[in-house]
């Protein structure tokens, strides 16, 4: 529990990470938060996560804005026709962990109660059954097996 306040506190090993403590931060505030100590675990994956994503981010940014999604691995046994080395490229391995990332984000904030379509499932009205569906439903449902007297 968070001092002098209400929620979760910052786990100490996520404090030493300045990535995850300033996504903690900004999740569960300290002493202003409604996550309670069935909610760390999950917080404490979706701060990892988003610190990978960060640092996949960083690997493919060129630093000017532009990013490089694909790394040059070698050079082709050939030159081009004006002698130059021709690079042999592969897609950055960065990519796949960025969309990794991502779902693993994308599913955590979902089972926090911290992504839109969450929030939007959890304030929804529960429907309530119409007498006309009811009565389709009746209609429509198997009749209990039928008995003889005595049975």
């Amino acid at each position: 529990m968070a001092k002098g306040g209400r929620g979760v506190s910052m786990p100490d090993d996520i404090a030493l990470d300045p990535v995850q403590s300033a996504i903690w931060e900004s999740l569960a505030p300290s002493g202003d938060n409604n996550f309670t100590k069935q909610d760390v675990e999950p917080l404490r994956e979706l701060c990892f996560w988003h610190a990978v994503f960060r640092s996949a981010q960083n690997a493919i940014s060129k630093g000017d804005g532009r990013i490089s999604i694909f790394d040059a691995v070698g050079y082709k046994p050939f030159k081009s026709p004006d002698g130059r080395s021709l690079p042999m490229m592969r897609k950055s391995p960065a990519l796949a962990v960025l969309k990794e990332a991502s779902a693993e984000i994308r599913a955590l904030s979902d089972q926090l109660g911290l992504s839109p379509k969450s929030r939007a499932e959890a304030s929804a009205p529960q429907k309530r059954t119409t007498e006309k569906a009811q009565l389709l439903q009746l209609a429509t449902s198997r009749p209990a097996p039928r008995r003889a007297v005595g049975e």
